[in-house]
């Protein structure tokens, strides 16, 4: 009777970055692929950020850990397995390794956030001991090549009032702090990925020279604008008064900022919320946004 092959857990050393950039890059989305001679790199930079699961002297799974600042309480964890591993024990062992490294390092829970469609490539994780925290949905406007034509929805707005303007000369007018006030509440979360609403509209990283106010006579409706998420993405941050939504405000300004993120040679204006957030959602789809599967975030202890 042939006995199981040894299961290893060590560190992560530069001769496993070939293999472990294949199993990063087949469970998680484009956005986070990485190559072997960058993930060497890490593995040298930050060791303990990383192990590697070996079954019978082959690499069988990649283990890594971040502990991000916003998120003091928790260690981000993930568990890219070989596809013949992700039913046995690789995983549980991986992941008890992990959160030996979370605890040493005064972390007391795990956090795990994966892509709806890359949950089969993942192991079971409520089998884990993990439970669904929320859901969140990303993508945003792949801007080279893309183009929404709203000049017919400008001349209707212009023929009821409203006026666009950039917003750089108005970054600190009383009646953006007022409208912002007037709309805080409104803000959908999902910590830590979106973090509650600020007491006041950002004043530091935030992309001023691209931003633009909606104007309806003397009376500030709207701004849209860029800001640096908590993730190192530019966000489009939109707000609208209630009493100036569904005639077409939000969707000019969210155009009018993308035109000008667009011409400042970025490619990408990043997009992120939640389902529950129905009218957002409408005027991503009218511009032509890629909207991603749903996040799903994790919890379990470490």
């Amino acid at each position: 009777m042939s006995s199981s092959p040894t299961l290893t857990i060590r560190a992560a050393t530069p001769d496993d970055a070939f293999a472990g950039a294949l199993l990063l890059n087949s469970t998680q989305e484009p956005h986070f692929h990485t190559g072997a001679v960058r993930l060497a790199g890490s593995f040298q930079e930050t060791p303990d950020r990383y192990a590697v699961a070996e079954t019978g002297g082959r690499v069988s799974g990649l283990g890594t850990l971040w502990f991000p600042e916003f998120h003091p309480t928790h260690a981000w964890v993930g568990l890219h397995l070989h596809p013949d591993q992700r039913a046995g024990g690789v995983a549980g062992a991986l992941l008890e390794h992990l959160a030996g490294r979370a605890r040493a390092a005064g972390r007391e829970r795990l956090w795990a956030s994966v892509r709806e469609d890359y949950l089969p490539a993942w192991p079971d994780l409520p089998a884990l001991g993990f439970r669904e925290v929320h859901r969140t949905f990303g993508g945003g406007f792949h801007l080279a090549g893309w183009e929404a034509g709203t000049d017919r929805l400008e001349a209707a707005l212009a023929g009821q009032g409203y006026l666009l303007t950039p917003a750089a000369d108005f970054r600190g007018d009383g009646r953006l702090t007022d409208l912002y006030a007037r709309t805080r509440g409104e803000k959908v979360s999902a910590e830590p990925t979106i973090p509650p609403a600020a007491e006041t509209l950002t004043k530091g990283d935030g992309l001023w020279d691209m931003a633009w106010l909606a104007w309806h006579g003397q009376n500030l409706v709207g701004i849209a604008l860029p800001e640096r998420s908590r993730l190192d993405a530019w966000n489009a941050v939109l707000v609208v008064h209630p009493g100036h939504r569904q005639r077409g405000v939000a969707t000019a300004l969210l155009a009018r900022v993308a035109r000008s993120v667009q011409a400042g040679e970025m490619t990408f204006l990043n997009v992120a919320g939640s389902a529950r957030d129905v009218a957002y959602l409408g005027v991503l789809r009218r511009l032509g946004a890629n909207i991603e599967p749903d996040w799903i975030a994790w919890e379990r202890g470490a």
